[in-house]
């Protein structure tokens, strides 16, 4: 059993507070002086920018006075030596912040200070600012606290710019992704009355894929996740919900597993969660809290769209990652999800489907047995093709037979999800409005391949009869089929190096074209290319966008599911289904440009001079 980690305080902690720091005070001994300009040069109330020794400084004139101040505002950056003086206070022309132009103090409620330096006006005529031995270091250490603290703020206010800032600065310094992603995961699930949301799973698959995205992109990649936590968030918390207390003799576990699904038919979320929670509190192995989850959400049908399984799978991930640190609030809101999501056993489309499932669902714990007794292997190719067919009910017969003959039922879910790739592959760019539907079974698949791992089980078993169904039922979105690259089709088209061909699929996706991107892929695959730099270019090209959470689901699966084959027509499938996706999606780029603004004054560089517009 796992020790337990709630304390009540942690169930009201949902993010970090991080109060404004004054600037810190330097001795004047400890300052070298840098001559900066001749004081002749300036006129009343103007002011100048400079970059010395590292320091970006902004130099004004003022009463017949010298100032200097750092040019950046700590609020967003704006340089300021375009900002104008009245009364002796400084004013940033961005969004109006006003500074004490002599100490630099924050005249907002929780802005930060803007750091003063000491200005000497000597005989020569000449102005020099004087800089602690150490400013670089200290500038750095500024730009961090505003970061922790723009994280917060970020959050809060929905700012993709603060939370690129704050990620940014925290990077700079070193600080290890997981430290980022707890702190997002835990807001995220504690100032949400909603379920698992679309920027919790983001930030789970950022921990998931970090191996595989260029370094370059690790930024992008937490600030996507992050922006998305903001937006489904709210600066209220989540109700305070407890375990319940400790007894000498506690229940046993078949009663509260038979509590937590009543609860769960009820949609009596408060109920259930405590359950949970409770589970948690005692310490009981993730295994069991796993089969609770998964029972739960296979007993009903397709719950969700298959995103409470899905979503579930994404939460024990996430708590793996964090090592069940938080635990308390990251559990929460997938009840939530098992609770309020469509049941589809009450939807008018599986209406044929649940006549045929129902006596196979009353055969689970025979069928379970048979599995577990028996052994058998599966030619996952050869029943990706069964899986295939138009008809369910003989799919439904075949998965039957399989799984009775001692097929490991994680080897149907891989076929299911080969089978799914070759669905999206094969996606018509005519049903534009469809694209969720086979990125969902395709992360649904390969999150139900993982939750036989966490908890295998003959209520589990039903998900697999869930998703061969679902699967039949997305037969009409290959009607027309697109085309696949043919294996040894090239464009005409000759590259110099590697790098100008990932150039070039870079450019096929800026202007949508889908077919074109998949023969590069495909080409690049036959070519027996490293796996490593494809993975990192279709990285890109999705963080580059303003991506919603079913493209990263897809490139997950896709470059997992590579991995796990050893059949190369197999692994060319998952590639070119995740091109397809990831091209085929035109969107904005605000995160990009609000992260790439952020790690710009990282570097110390200012926003008002850009060259690359």
């Amino acid at each position: 059993m796992r020790t337990s980690t709630f304390t009540p305080e942690e169930a009201g902690a949902g993010s970090i507070q991080f109060e404004p720091v004054p600037v810190e005070m330097v001795e004047q001994t400890d300052l070298d002086y840098h001559q900066v300009c001749r004081a002749d040069e300036f006129q009343d109330l103007e002011g100048k920018p400079f970059h010395v020794n590292g320091t970006h400084l902004a130099v004004f004139k003022y009463e017949d006075k010298f100032y200097a101040v750092d040019n950046r505002c700590p609020h967003m950056g704006y340089p300021m030596s375009k900002g104008s003086i009245r009364d002796g206070v400084l004013i940033c022309h961005w969004h109006h912040w006003e500074f004490d132009l002599k100490s630099g103090g924050c005249f907002q409620a929780f802005g930060d200070d803007l750091k003063a330096f000491p200005v000497e006006l000597r005989d020569d005529g000449y102005l020099y600012v004087g800089l602690a031995k150490g400013e670089r270091e200290a500038a750095k250490r500024r730009v961090i606290d505003r970061g922790k603290r723009a994280l917060e703020r970020g959050l809060k206010d929905r700012s993709t710019f603060f939370i690129a800032k704050a990620v940014t600065a925290l990077r700079d310094a070193g600080a290890a992704p997981n430290e980022i992603i707890h702190q997002g995961l835990h807001y995220g699930a504690h100032k949400s009355s909603e379920g698992w949301s679309s920027g919790v799973a983001i930030l789970t698959l950022a921990a998931n894929l970090w191996d595989d995205v260029d370094p370059n992109d690790h930024n992008l990649f937490l600030v996507h996740g992050l922006t998305q936590i903001s937006r489904r968030t709210t600066g209220s918390s989540r109700p305070y919900r407890a375990p319940f207390p400790a007894m000498s003799e506690e229940h046993d576990l078949e009663t509260l597993k038979r509590w937590f699904r009543y609860f769960v038919d009820k949609r009596h979320s408060g109920a259930a969660e405590r359950i949970l929670l409770t589970l948690n509190d005692r310490g009981y192995d993730k295994s069991v809290l796993a089969d609770f989850v998964f029972t739960a959400a296979t007993d009903f049908y397709f719950t969700g769209d298959g995103h409470a399984l899905d979503f579930a799978n994404k939460m024990f991930e996430a708590l793996d990652y964090v090592e069940w640190e938080g635990a308390h609030e990251i559990l929460r809101p997938i009840v939530v999800d098992l609770v309020s999501r469509t049941r589809h056993e009450e939807t008018s489309r599986w209406a044929d489907a649940v006549p045929v499932l129902e006596p196979v669902f009353e055969r689970l714990d025979s069928i379970w047995k048979d599995n577990q007794t028996n052994a058998a292997e599966l030619d996952i190719s050869a029943f990706t093709q069964t899986l295939l067919g138009d008809d369910f009910e003989p799919i439904v017969v075949a998965v039957e037979e399989k799984l009775r003959a001692g097929v490991n039922p994680r080897d149907i879910c891989r076929a299911m999800t080969y089978a799914s790739a070759i669905r999206t592959a094969r996606f018509h760019l005519k049903n534009e409005g469809d694209w969720h539907d086979v990125a969902n079974i395709y992360s649904y698949a390969h999150a139900l391949y993982h939750a036989f791992d966490y908890a295998p089980s003959a209520h589990l078993l039903r998900g697999i009869f869930h998703g061969v169904v679902f699967l039949a039922y997305l037969r009409w979105l290959n009607m027309p089929a697109a085309r696949i690259p043919r294996q040894g089709q090239r464009l005409d088209e000759t590259y110099d190096s590697l790098d100008k061909m990932l150039e070039r699929l870079q450019e096929f996706a800026d202007f949508q074209k889908v077919y074109e991107a998949e023969i590069l892929v495909n080409q690049y695959l036959e070519e027996g290319h490293e796996i490593e730099p494809l993975k990192q270019a279709l990285s890109h090209i999705l963080l580059r966008e303003d991506a919603e959470l079913h493209m990263f689901q897809v490139l997950e699966v896709a470059f997992r599911h590579y991995e796990l084959s050893a059949d190369v027509e197999e692994q060319r499938m998952h590639l070119l289904a995740a091109t397809r996706y990831i091209t085929a999606q035109k969107l904005m780029k605000n995160i990009l440009w609000s992260t790439e603004n952020a790690e710009r004054l990282a570097r110390g560089e200012l926003l008002s001079e850009r060259d690359d517009d």
